[in-house]
């Protein structure tokens, strides 16, 4: 959940429990959704799994959601696995919803959480060539996402949408840590992919702290920056 709660509320995760399963942001909490959703988004998480766990649903929908999309609103997915319904599943309905939204002149934002790099690593067979052997590694899963990612992107650039869209790609979070186990921070160096028909190519080693990434996903978006988040334009 730290991801999440970095890139939603727009500061760094805090040591102790994610403020996603604490009773007292479950409403009135400032979020990117409440921000887009007073401006006359519509706005969605979208999930293969159940959105009850670890609190999501309640968090969502206290604080700027409008639509949860789970587990129980695919219909005949190719694949489910102990989390639900597969990446390939989950990207395919996002964007079903998000062509809806744009035939129907209706501005979106949706948050799409894959699950499929998760332990025991189950994805459907057929898709990828095996990075390694045995099949459930986090690596071949890796790989799956990778491909669930791919073909997102290539039905996105090829609808309506594409142009009008920002599109934001980013780790909710590495392996835990526990104990007295000194912090990999290698590990948490990840890039984030902002892109879209309107976005030139360029890289910003600068802007890859996911807590930063609201106020430049505002300014492509034209709207007022938030204040009550950090990050630069």
């Amino acid at each position: 959940m730290r991801g999440i709660e970095a890139v939603l509320t727009g500061f760094p995760p805090a040591p102790a429990e994610s403020v996603v399963k604490l009773p007292a942001t479950r409403q009135r909490f400032f979020t990117l959704a409440d921000v887009l959703a007073r401006h006359g988004y519509d706005t969605g998480f979208y999930y293969g799994g159940e959105s009850h766990f670890d609190n999501m649903r309640e968090f969502f929908l206290g604080n700027g959601f409008t639509r949860i999309v789970d587990r129980k609103d695919y219909r005949n997915p190719v694949f489910v696995g102990s989390w639900g319904a597969s990446d390939e599943d989950l990207f395919g309905l996002a964007d079903q919803r998000f062509q809806q939204l744009n035939a129907e002149g209706k501005p979106f934002f949706g948050l799409v959480f894959t699950s499929s790099n998760h332990d025991p690593f189950e994805f459907p067979d057929g898709r990828i060539t095996l990075h390694e052997q045995p099949r459930q590694t986090r690596d071949n899963a890796a790989k799956y996402a990778d491909h669930a990612l791919g073909g997102f992107f290539r039905k996105a650039m090829a609808s309506p949408y594409w142009d009008n869209t920002v599109l934001l790609v980013a780790a909710d979070h590495d392996s835990r840590v526990f104990g007295k186990n000194l912090v990999p921070i290698g590990n948490f160096h990840i890039p984030g992919l902002i892109l879209g028909g309107g976005i030139a190519p360029r890289r910003d080693a600068a802007s890859s702290v996911r807590s930063i990434w609201r106020r430049p996903c505002c300014r492509c978006w034209a709207l007022p920056t938030p204040r009550r988040c950090w990050g630069r334009t």
